[in-house]
């Protein structure tokens, strides 16, 4: 009887020892899955837009206000990929290789708005006072490039942020404002049939077709090609999903906190030029616009342009 009692004793102990091994694998495998997961920090506003159909059981998105967290993420290494001003990560990459460019994510948004348009056209800046937003950063470079470009002689005045310009234009709508994506959709939502004028297609016209990438998606260096594959596939799933399903999107966006309203940021999908080039392919328009931040603002940049290491292949 005792040993029949002791066979059930060692039964019930192995049997418990299995179920808590089992228990322990399968909390092994869960920390060993949550540990892949990539962590994205991104700047609110429309660079937001291209993470919202990324899988946040895998992603782990940071969403942070002005450059200062994306600056510090560079310097830290916090993030295992930041979406950023393409500059911002040119210049960083010049005092350390830490996060190479994967692929641009935002084509130029910038856009000039006023009552006072009668059309499309650049030309009828000629003589007329421009608010723009960001004295010495790329917002004016491009402005400024393109007036050159153009020979037409304007008056720049500067406001601080996309903030105060879009408050600016409000409290006079007759003045030429540089804004940018979400916040023109906002004003349109105010001031319906505003004509405007893109500069991403203005600059197009004048560099053979080519955009300006004013953010893309930099990545360590060291992260491995099955992270890069799986990044890379899943950044351009997200793309799709934004420019096919443009309602759900929106839905997501407002959740994260770009916009308060849903038909609002619909609307300012298409003009926030949200892509994905990978940096090979997107080398040409990267080296063009570098050229230009180069001749006009080359601290910018970090000095110099950066060399074929800095595009991740």
């Amino acid at each position: 009887m005792k040993d029949v009692n002791r066979i059930k004793t060692f039964s019930f102990k192995l049997s418990l020892s299995i179920f808590l091994m089992s228990i322990l694998m399968v909390s092994l495998f869960a920390c060993s899955i949550k540990e892949e997961a990539m962590s994205i920090i991104v700047p609110q506003g429309s660079p937001t837009l291209s993470v919202l159909g990324l899988d946040e059981d895998y992603y782990y998105i940071n969403i942070v206000n002005g450059p200062d967290p994306l600056v510090a993420a560079f310097g830290s290494g916090s993030h295992d990929a930041i979406i950023a001003p393409t500059n911002l990560g040119a210049k960083f990459y010049q005092s350390s290789d830490e996060y190479l460019l994967l692929g641009v994510i935002g084509l130029g948004n910038y856009h000039l708005v006023s009552q006072s348009f009668t059309d499309e056209s650049f030309d009828q800046l000629s003589d007329q006072e421009i608010i723009v937003f960001g004295q010495n950063q790329t917002s004016d470079i491009i402005v400024r490039h393109l007036l050159e470009e153009t020979g037409i002689n304007a008056t720049l005045s500067y406001v601080d942020s996309v903030a105060s310009a879009t408050a600016t234009f409000l409290l006079d709508p007759s003045k030429i404002v540089l804004v940018a994506e979400p916040s023109l959709s906002l004003i349109k939502a105010q001031i319906p049939n505003l004509i405007t004028i893109d500069l991403n297609e203005v600059y197009q016209s004048y560099h053979e077709g080519l955009d300006f990438p004013q953010a893309s998606l930099f990545v360590r260096k060291n992260t491995s090609d099955e992270r890069k594959e799986r990044l890379i596939n899943d950044i351009m799933a997200s793309v799709a999903f934004l420019h096919n399903e443009k309602d759900e999107a929106a839905q997501k966006g407002v959740d994260k906190g770009i916009l308060s309203e849903i038909d609002i940021l619909s609307q300012a999908i298409d003009g926030s030029h949200i892509s994905f080039i990978l940096s090979m392919d997107a080398k040409p328009m990267i080296e063009v616009y570098f050229n230009l931040i180069l001749a006009m603002n080359p601290n910018l940049i970090g000095g110099y342009i950066p060399n074929d290491d800095f595009y991740m292949e």
